[in-house]
C-alpha cells in the first residue's frame, strides 16, 4: 500500500489563504473502493451510539489504537491506518511542505520534524509534557445524518495550538446526494482578533470565507498548522447519510502556538 502522499509534489501546494494541498482521486480505484466498502458503520465507530438528540450531524471517531485493536476491522484499514500513523508518513509531510512550517514549530522541534520519538494519539490521556515526543493519528471519523434543519459540525476555528498538520480524506458513499459538508478555508477579516481561542468555533465576524473545498469521494486536503490555518465546515442540509472521512494529524506533546503574536 503507498501513502496518500506517494504521487504529491511541491508543485500541488497552494498558498491561499495558506499552504495546503487538495489531490482529487488520490487512490488507486481498487484500492479506494475496497477501503469504501470496508469503512465502518456508526455503531461499529461507538457502539450502541445515540444520535436523537438536536439537529443530528454530530461527529464520532476511531482512532488508529482502536482500529488495530478490533478484531473484525478489515486488514485493509489497519494497513491503511498503521501507514499513515507512522514516522514515514511524517517524513513525506515534513518534505513536501518544506520552506511553509512556522518558525515557531521548528524551533519547538529543533529545527526539524524528523527525527523524534513518536507514539500514536491516546484519545483518552492529555498529552504528557515529558521529553519531546511526536503524536500521531489517522482516525476514522462520521458525522451523523441532519435532522430538521442545516448545521455545520464545525464553524471556523483553529486546531489546538500543539498541531503540527491536519489532513481530511474523504470517502463519501456511492449513494449520498446530500448538499454541504464542503471544508471552508478562511482568512482574517481585519487582522488576528485579541484572543484566538484554539480548537474553539471563532467569531463569524472575524473571518472571511476564501476556498470551498467540496466533499468528494477520495479526496486529500491536507495543510500545516498556523495562526492563519482558519477552518470550518460548511453547513449540511438535512440528511440520511453520514459523511464519511479520515482524520490524519500529528501533534507535539506541549503547545507550540502562541497565538496572535506568531510570526507569519
Amino acid at each position: 500500500m503507498r501513502s496518500l502522499l506517494a504521487h504529491a509534489t511541491p508543485a500541488d501546494i497552494r498558498t491561499d489563504p495558506f499552504p495546503h494541498i487538495v489531490i482529487p482521486d488520490v487512490l488507486e480505484a481498487d484500492l479506494y473502493a475496497e477501503l469504501a466498502a470496508g469503512f465502518p458503520t456508526t455503531d461499529r465507530i461507538v457502539p450502541g451510539a445515540s444520535d436523537s438528540r438536536g439537529t443530528g450531524n454530530r461527529r464520532y471517531v476511531l482512532s488508529t489504537s482502536m482500529v488495530m485493536m478490533l478484531n473484525d476491522m478489515p486488514d485493509c484499514w489497519k494497513r491503511f491506518a498503521t501507514l499513515h500513523s507512522g514516522p514515514d508518513f511524517l517524513a513525506q509531510v515534513a518534505a513536501l511542505f518544506d520552506g511553509h512550517w512556522q518558525p515557531a514549530m521548528l524551533a519547538a522541534l529543533d529545527g526539524h520534524l524528523t527525527g523524534h520519538p513518536t507514539a500514536l494519539v491516546d484519545l483518552t490521556q492529555p498529552p504528557a509534557a515529558t521529553g519531546l515526543e511526536i503524536r500521531q493519528d489517522a482516525r476514522l471519523e462520521i458525522n451523523t445524518p441532519v435532522r430538521d434543519r442545516p448545521s455545520s459540525a464545525r464553524g471556523p476555528h483553529l486546531d489546538t495550538a500543539n498541531r503540527l498538520f491536519s489532513g481530511l480524506f474523504y470517502l463519501r458513499a456511492p449513494d449520498d446526494d446530500s448538499q454541504g459538508g464542503e471544508l471552508c478555508l478562511y482568512r482574517w477579516r481585519d487582522g488576528m482578533v485579541a484572543a484566538a481561542p484554539f480548537d474553539y468555533q471563532l467569531p463569524e465576524a472575524a473571518v472571511e470565507e476564501v476556498v470551498r473545498i467540496p466533499y468528494r469521494a477520495n479526496q486529500l486536503v491536507l495543510f500545516p498548522q498556523s495562526i492563519h490555518a482558519l477552518h470550518g465546515v460548511g453547513a449540511r442540509w438535512p440528511t440520511p447519510h453520514t459523511r464519511r472521512y479520515v482524520f490524519i494529524t500529528a501533534e507535539m506533546n506541549r503547545d507550540w502556538l502562541a497565538g496572535p503574536g506568531e510570526p507569519t
